[in-house]
């Protein structure tokens, strides 16, 4: 597994506004190309990529 990164207020506002409480994920991929973040659940190591403008 990637190392996980902490989150910036950017994409813990990406987070919030789909309804997601941004203390319990942590960062594994940005990409930049197709505008999305790439989370990870710290508990569960659930993934979630959300997009974002």
């Amino acid at each position: 597994m990637k190392k996980l990164k902490r989150l910036t207020r950017r994409q813990m506002q990406v987070l919030a506004n789909h309804g997601y409480d941004f203390i319990e994920y942590l960062l594994e991929r940005q990409d930049d190309k197709d505008h999305t973040y790439t989370y990870v659940n710290r508990n569960t190591k659930e993934v979630l990529v959300l997009n974002y403008k």
